[in-house]
């Protein structure tokens, strides 16, 4: 008898200790899943003609009831319509569709790090010359429909509704009348540089970023001199390394008045966590060393970006400048914060603005 108690007391230890591994195996999963409040659970989409106007409808179905929303469109990918869903996970919805063809190319959904929800559209067109409305729909049980966000896209846009606001004037600033200045927007055409995690390739926001320095320079008076004003590459498609970097490098040597030679580019890694902005000069170079300084100082004072200092480096364009010379890595592509901040218009306009700062400092210092 005591040892059928024994038994049957080892058995009940044993089921306990089972029991408890298995719920701690399942937990972390069921806390993943209750860790966004909404799902989504539908997806349908179609296209009509209203007043003349051919339009794309799509509708995603959320559980889990009202869900937060917000849309932006990303000025270096002007054919993308961002939507972010909060709170909100993808479900059992594929992560790429392919939409009509004639209005957009294709809708990707994907979680991000905090649990929101990223759609994005791909356009035909610049979304800026498409009309849209965004929208939330209630349940419609007869056509067996949940609660649903509505995205709608025209093909076109009417005179109407396009904003009248041009861009801001740019920033005057002394000391730079006349001062000869090349500009040196990294990568470009067949070479996209670093992708983003979202995207956002480097050889566009390095031009985006040196577009504003060039306007802030030609309005203080700077005669400024562009490697390239587009997506192109300056030696030509697909041109060896060497190549190209000597042909931008050709465009400031080629006039001996030439002062001061800035690269602008954008910093990546493996790691996404890797973040921060730095400058590079070429060792031998008093003057290189001043201006990559200079402008990192200022890039540091202006922005919250974490300082990964002015360093000595080989590039082949600091090498090769027969002027004093820096290499600007202003934020890390790869890292998804720091991404985010190199396609906002007005974090482009900021890190700019700090450059011509920096050179203004430079040229007051030597």
């Amino acid at each position: 008898m005591g040892i059928a108690i024994n038994k049957m007391r080892y058995l009940l230890a044993a089921v306990i200790a089972l029991t408890g591994l298995f719920i701690l195996t399942v937990s972390p999963s069921a806390e993943a899943e209750a860790a966004s409040a909404h799902e989504l659970n539908y997806f349908q989409y179609e296209t009509y003609t209203h007043e003349g106007r051919d339009w794309l409808r799509i509708e995603l179905g959320i559980k889990g009831g009202r869900a937060e929303f917000a849309s932006d469109v990303r000025e270096l990918t002007p054919q993308q319509l961002h939507i972010s869903l909060l709170n909100t996970s993808r479900g059992g919805v594929r992560s790429d569709i392919a939409l009509d063809k004639k209005i957009a190319k294709y809708l990707t959904l994907r979680q991000t790090a905090d649990n929101t929800l990223d759609i994005m559209v791909s356009l035909n067109k610049p979304v800026a010359d498409q009309a849209y409305k965004l929208y939330t729909a209630e349940a419609d049980k007869k056509g067996k429909k949940p609660y649903r966000l509505v995205i709608e896209i025209a093909a076109d846009k009417l005179t109407s509704e396009y904003e009248a606001d041009g861009p801001k004037a740019p920033d005057t600033l002394k000391g730079l009348q006349g001062r000869r200045i090349v500009l040196d927007p990294g990568h470009g055409g067949s070479d996209s540089g670093a992708r983003g995690p979202g995207g956002l390739l480097e050889k566009d926001a390095a031009l985006a970023i040196a577009k504003n320095i060039e306007r802030i320079l030609r309005s203080s008076g700077a005669i400024v001199t562009m490697t390239r004003t587009d997506d192109r590459d300056v030696y030509g498609p697909l041109a060896s390394d060497r190549n190209e970097l000597q042909a931008r490098v050709d465009v400031g040597n080629a006039d001996p008045g030439n002062e001061i030679f800035v690269s602008i580019h954008c910093d990546a890694f493996t790691s996404p966590t890797a973040h921060g902005t730095s400058a590079f000069y070429y060792q031998p170079s008093f003057r290189g060393k001043l201006l990559a300084e200079s402008i990192h100082n200022e890039i540091v004072a202006a922005t919250d970006l974490a300082s990964r200092g002015a360093k000595a480096a080989r590039f082949y364009v600091l090498r090769n400048s027969s002027m004093p010379a820096t290499l600007i890595e202003t934020a890390f592509i790869s890292n998804y914060q720091e991404e985010a901040l190199l396609g906002n218009p007005e974090f482009q306009y900021k890190i700019a603005l700090a450059v011509c700062r920096g050179i203004c400092q430079y040229f007051r210092m030597r």
